[in-house]
This record gives structure tokens, sequence and C-alpha cells, in this order.
């Protein structure tokens, strides 16, 4: 992935842009992984495990229904291809329902937009990608209980500065948790451009299907979020708990650079072994 021009805006996997300068200093972050004794057993029994379900396509019984807290570049990405895979999807963004009436028509019958906290409600798993600045808003009550998929990631130009994320004493994702006591999160999406993302979707089994990091603190979650990726077309890489997951955040070696450049909307395949490469080789 190439570093823009000091005057350029930097690319992000979603699409949006961010200023930032040529060679932006990369700051040594510290994960929390070691807060418990529990944690660093997982971290080192399930180190980088890859997960492949594969089995007969379609939805699973009892996960039929997917919410979305934000339908820009990479929830509205998912969208489609939750919606192709046979899942009913309810979208919604900050602005109202009226304002995805576009995207619904062009997503099929399955698709519905709604307000967040109906979104929340209605999902069996609910996708939250709106900017991590605006996490505190979420609808807490009504995702109790919820498989929450968090694409968010931390950008200080856009987000301002959260100083626990900076000294490496908590990630984005276990700040979410913190607040979604009652649901389950698990990072994943953040670390692809939303055009590759569209591309390099494939069905399980075949040669070419690329993987993506996946990080949470509970196995049924992930294995969820694990069975939900093999159905829109990705293999899982389980890069450890939330407070793992700065493994694959902004300026790792996992971050949008094994699908592809940002010209290449086709991107380019990148499977477990290559994503299991990119995140051991992640520094703090």
């Amino acid at each position: 992935m190439r570093t823009p021009p000091a005057t350029e805006p930097g690319a992000r996997p979603d699409g949006t842009t961010v200023s930032r300068p040529a060679h932006p200093e990369v700051v040594q972050r510290h994960p929390d992984r070691g807060s418990s004794a529990r944690s660093e057993k997982w971290w080192r029994s399930r180190k980088f495990a890859t997960r492949n379900i594969g089995g007969a396509p379609g939805v699973r019984t009892g996960m039929t229904t997917v919410g979305f807290i934000g339908s820009g570049n990479i929830g509205g990405t998912v969208a489609k291809l939750a919606a192709d895979a046979g899942y009913d999807v309810v979208l919604s963004n900050s602005r109202g329902p009226e304002t995805l009436a576009a995207l619904v028509a062009s997503l099929g019958s399955k698709v519905r937009a709604a307000t967040a906290a109906e979104a929340a409600a209605a999902g069996d798993i609910v996708v939250v990608s709106v900017p991590f600045k605006a996490f505190r808003d979420l609808p807490v009550a009504e995702l109790a209980g919820k498989v929450v998929l968090d694409t968010n990631n931390y950008y200080p130009q856009r987000d301002g500065q959260f100083a626990e994320i900076d000294e490496g004493k908590r990630t984005s994702a276990s700040l979410e948790q913190e607040l979604l006591a009652g649901a389950q999160v698990v990072k994943v999406f953040n670390n692809i451009f939303f055009k590759h993302l569209a591309s390099l979707a494939r069905p399980a089994g075949s040669a070419d299907r690329s993987a993506l990091p996946i990080a949470g603190d509970d196995p049924a979650a992930l294995l969820a979020a694990t069975e939900f990726l093999d159905r829109i077309g990705y293999d899982a890489v389980e890069a450890g708990t939330l407070a793992d997951s700065w493994r694959f955040q902004p300026d790792t070696p996992v971050y949008g650079a094994p699908y592809g450049s940002f010209e290449d909307p086709a991107g380019t395949p990148a499977g477990s072994a290559t994503i299991r490469k990119a995140l051991a080789a992640a520094t703090r």
C-alpha cells in the first residue's frame, strides 16, 4: 500500500480519507492483553488460528437477520454480501431511514431501512460501522445479548485523542466492549478496502479464497462471526482477544496491503497463511 504525499489525504480501507504527513511517525502501542491470566492463556493457545467452517451454503438456523448501524462504504458492502448470501438485512444510518431508499432498492427484497435502535433490536448479528468517535451513541440496550461486529478504526485526526489508546493501555474495540457490556464484540472488516471486500469474496473451498483477521473475547461470538464470514465469502484468522486487536489496526502489516493497492479495485486474494504472517509481523 503506497504512502501518499504530504498534500494528499491518506486513504483508509473504508474508502474515506484523513490528512497525514508523507512519512507518519508510527506510534508503538502496547496491548492490554496481559490484564488477566485467562487472556494470556487463551492467546497462547489460539494465536492466529484459522477457521474455515465450510458446509452447505445458506443461512445457519437461528442466525437469519443482520442489522447495520452505519451503511457507508464498509457497512453497505457487507450488507450487499449478506443479502446475496440469503440473510435478511436491516440498514440504518445517522440521517434516518428515508435517506437509505436508494441503497435498499439496489440490494433487493431482503433489505429494509430502520432507525439504529430498530436495526440493533432486529439483528441476530449487528454490524457497527460508524466513526469511532461516535461509538458512545450506540443503542446500548438494544445491542444487549447480540454479537456485534465492530468495523471501526481509531484515527486521531478524525476522532480526537483517546489517551488510553495512544498510551497502549486499551484498544478501540475494548473500549467499545466496555460500553456494550451486555453484548459480545468481535473486531472484523476494519483492515480491508471496501472495494476489495466486495471483489474478493469467494465460495468456501475456493483456492483463491481470502481471509480476514478477527478478534474477540468470547469463543461463541468468534464462532458466530466466523460462520457469518464463511457465508459471505471469507475465511477467518483469529488474532486473539479484543486487547490483541491492535495487530490489525492502522499502520500494521495486515492493514490494507495484503489485498492489493487501492488503485486496483479487483484486489489481490490473500489467504489465511498470508494473513497469519502479516499479523505475526505487527510490532508495538
